[in-house]
């Protein structure tokens, strides 16, 4: 007991003496954030990356201009009403797709989406009925599906206007309620369900499956970036984690958790 006692409290003397990182962000990429923070504290043991959970791409991105967190990982690149003192630079790009609960919710061609999301009577393939669930009007998935599938943008206005279509307000509600709901139809990035390993299973589209493979090879062009995002604060620590992405361990971490990694 006395040498466990010992190697605990060194543990943490050790812990508490590191460098530390705050960071946080879009949901979807927080389980990849700390599995990059592990493998990076591998290397760096005298750096550790702390994940701020809840965030979001709008709340990482106002956190960093605080002061808050050092850096932020979003789903969206800066906007006009963002710090312009910022910078953001795409580090990796993961399929985004269609989920659904559905055992089997089989392929749809991508000029059928809107008519699969917007329409009340819409049914799978067995026959049983399709039951959207919504993000708010202003996240970067909504805006994404928005602009990949056509006419999209008029289908969840109408969706939006039912008081039974549920509205998930983060990534991580957004993949309960999905696979809570017999039936159910999202969007969600390879990243996330992959990484928190959701029971929900992938709609083709266009006949195409969005794995990280198809998106490499350009078969599946349905792609979300994902940004780094820093102020001019910029620490050794920080510069080195940068590094770090860019590294061919940094860049195993990011494919095995379902990201193609690009050079920060």
């Amino acid at each position: 007991m006395i040498v466990t006692g010992f190697a605990l409290w060194l543990a943490s003397a050790e812990d508490s003496n590191a460098e530390l990182l705050r960071t946080g962000g879009t949901g979807s990429t927080v389980e990849t954030l700390r599995r990059l923070g592990v493998a990076f504290t591998k290397i760096e043991p005298g750096t550790r990356i702390e994940v701020v959970a809840g965030l979001g791409s709008s709340g990482g991105i106002a956190a960093v201009a605080a002061g808050a967190i050092d850096f932020s990982i979003s789903g969206r690149p800066l906007g006009a009403a963002d710090d312009q003192a910022l910078k953001a630079s795409v580090i990796a790009r993961t399929p985004f797709g269609l989920a659904s609960s559905h055992p089997n919710p089989g392929d749809v061609r991508s000029v059928d989406v809107a008519d699969l999301f917007g329409s009340a009577t819409a049914v799978w393939a067995d026959g049983k009925p399709v039951r959207p669930v919504l993000r708010p009007k202003s996240d970067s998935d909504s805006l994404l599906l928005v602009r990949l599938f056509p006419k999209l943008a008029a289908s969840l206005e109408k969706l939006r206007q039912r008081a039974e279509v549920p509205v998930a307000a983060t990534d991580q509600d957004n993949a309960t309620v999905a696979e809570q709901l017999a039936g159910s139809l999202t969007g969600m990035t390879l990243a996330q369900l992959q990484t928190e390993n959701r029971q929900l299973h992938w709609v083709s589209v266009d006949g195409v499956m969005p794995t990280l493979q198809n998106l490499e090879n350009g078969a599946y062009p349905h792609g979300k970036d994902i940004y780094l995002v820093v102020s001019s604060r910029a620490t050794p620590a920080l510069d080195r984690f940068r590094a770090f992405l860019g590294s061919s361990e940094g860049q195993k971490v990011l494919r095995e958790n379902g990201s193609l990694p690009v050079q920060p």
